[in-house]
């Protein structure tokens, strides 16, 4: 159903900006950039539960949340770049997308210092026991 619904919004969406583009090619850029905005939130909207699912299942056994939300920072930076970048390629500003790109892989290097902090104190304290 989820999909079914992307399907249909992107459908509308390039009946649109086909139409549109005869009368001003930059409505289509707006049009494109609304449906990547709605897209997401579609998607956001289901993931909510799933993500609730996961914090419940790091109460239940004790492990700090702080864990998880850098994980979950570290995805989202991911999928936002990722977003940013193929924009910058629609509207031909492909080296901003390139840096984007690299500033995103930067930032998950940095957070993922923390995660990989986390996983040696806990690989040390099974060790040492």
């Amino acid at each position: 159903m989820l999909l079914a619904k992307i399907i249909f919004i992107a459908l509308i969406t390039i009946i649109l900006g086909v139409t549109i583009s005869n009368f001003n090619k930059e409505f289509k850029v707006h049009i494109t950039v609304i449906f990547g905005i709605l897209v997401m939130l579609i998607l956001f909207k289901e993931l909510k539960v799933y993500v609730q699912e996961f914090i419940d299942l790091f109460v239940r056994y004790n492990i700090k949340i702080e864990y998880f939300s850098t994980i979950l920072k570290i995805v989202g930076i991911a999928y936002i770049c990722d977003f940013i970048s193929l924009l910058c390629k629609d509207l031909n500003y492909e080296s901003v997308g390139k840096k984007v790109e690299m500033s995103g892989k930067l930032i998950i290097l940095i957070y993922s210092i923390d995660i990989i902090k986390i996983f040696l104190d806990q690989i040390l304290l099974l060790v040492n026991g």
